[in-house]
């Protein structure tokens, strides 16, 4: 259903999720959605000129200030990050989602880990996937293939 979706600001993307027509409308300005108001299941049938209309609003203003006015009003939203800025994040610092994994070969190969904890633990690994083929023998001659 609308209004879930990317939608590009000035400055770049804004993510949207989980907001009723009615409310998100009235922060964002928007006289153009007044017919899907009070039509909920206008917003999975119209979805596409929903977020059509929501597109042209969002692309008038920043991502900030987007931001400064829907996360007040606690609307699910988030500004879309590109690689540089997801790095260089808190979060993706906190989490700590960067691993080095070595391949048999001697290949090293920087890679994420999963952000999942098991027993309150997270899962690091030192050895890289094998190759595509790299045990076919092996596993050929265990079953007599």
């Amino acid at each position: 259903a609308a209004p879930y979706g990317v939608y590009p600001a000035k400055d770049g993307f804004l993510a949207i999720a989980m907001t009723p027509i009615p409310k998100l409308a009235d922060l964002l300005e928007i006289e153009a959605l007044a017919p899907y108001r009070d039509q909920p299941a206008t917003w999975f049938t119209a979805r596409d000129e929903i977020k059509a209309i929501i597109a042209q609003r969002i692309a008038q203003k920043s991502v900030d200030e987007w931001l400064a006015i829907l996360e007040p009003a606690d609307i699910w939203c988030a500004k879309v990050l590109n690689w540089k800025e997801v790095l260089e994040s808190d979060g993706f610092k906190a989490l700590d989602l960067l691993q080095t994994v070595t391949r048999e070969d001697g290949v090293s190969i920087d890679t994420t880990r999963s952000p999942l904890r098991i027993d309150g633990m997270r899962a690091k690994v030192e050895h890289a996937a094998p190759r595509v083929g790299e045990h076919s023998e092996k596993i050929r001659k265990e079953f007599g293939l």
